[in-house]
């Protein structure tokens, strides 16, 4: 489930990069500094994650690096693309093509089943019918959930409705995984399981991810920890864990 199609550095390389990175929203006639400078690189096939408290500027720079929004100054370099120079046709393409998303929420489409569900953003890449829920049957299969491609998500525990939503960010095969509080509606158990699942993923596909989170101990799963304090990176750790020993 390797990304193909573009050129991409060697694991443990440089994938993504800022330079100064800034973003200013104005507050009535204020100014207010949401990132301020921010100088940071992921290497690809890694886990990292961004630490802050509410108002950091954490889901800021996930939202920048992912495409979602613009930076006021400063780069951002994926795979030797200028992101922060894109026109918008190019940004959809690239949020569609490159990046993947999993959310604290789910956000499955109830009416969907789990297959459908997954299948969907394949659809906005012009995939056939039958391609895309080969593909979607394929990864539900390699997250355990075989069984499951005709439940809609009621049917499903929150372990398995976070699965799905997993394998749907999986299926465009991603340069990128994005994940924005990805544990944080279901239980210590579940969690600690996912974030397990996560680390083999990465090792499996070497794809590289990015994970926001306010959650010091769910950080602690990743390669590297960011932190972030009132628009500034505060500090960066690193983790030493064990290989992953693949399923």
């Amino acid at each position: 489930m390797t990304t193909t199609s573009r050129e991409l550095p060697p694991v443990g390389e440089t994938l993504v990069e800022t330079r100064n990175l800034s973003k200013l929203f104005r507050v009535g006639t204020s100014r207010i500094a949401a990132l301020n400078h921010v100088n940071l690189t992921v290497p690809r096939g890694s886990f990292t994650a961004i630490v802050g408290t509410s108002g950091s500027g954490k889901s800021t720079l996930l939202n920048m690096l992912a495409g979602l929004e613009r930076p006021t100054a400063g780069e951002i370099n994926v795979a030797g693309q200028a992101v922060h120079a894109f026109s918008e046709s190019q940004l959809v393409a690239y949020r569609r093509k490159q990046v993947g998303f999993i959310f604290q929420s789910f956000n499955l489409i109830p009416s969907l089943t789990a297959l459908d569900n997954v299948a969907l953003p394949l659809s906005f890449q012009g995939m056939t019918k039958p391609r895309r829920q080969a593909r979607a049957k394929a990864v539900l299969a390699q997250l355990g959930l075989e069984g499951h491609l005709n439940h809609r998500p009621a049917q499903l525990s929150g372990g398995q409705q976070q699965r799905v939503g997993i394998a749907r960010a999986l299926a465009v095969q991603p340069t990128l995984v994005f994940a924005d509080e990805p544990t944080g509606n279901l239980d210590s158990k579940t969690s600690e399981r996912t974030l397990q699942l996560f680390r083999t993923l990465i090792q499996r596909f070497q794809q590289t991810w990015i994970m926001v989170t306010h959650d010091q101990h769910i950080a602690s799963f990743a390669d590297t920890v960011v932190s972030i304090s009132d628009g500034r990176i505060a500090g960066i750790t690193h983790n030493i864990h064990d290989k992953v020993a693949q399923p």
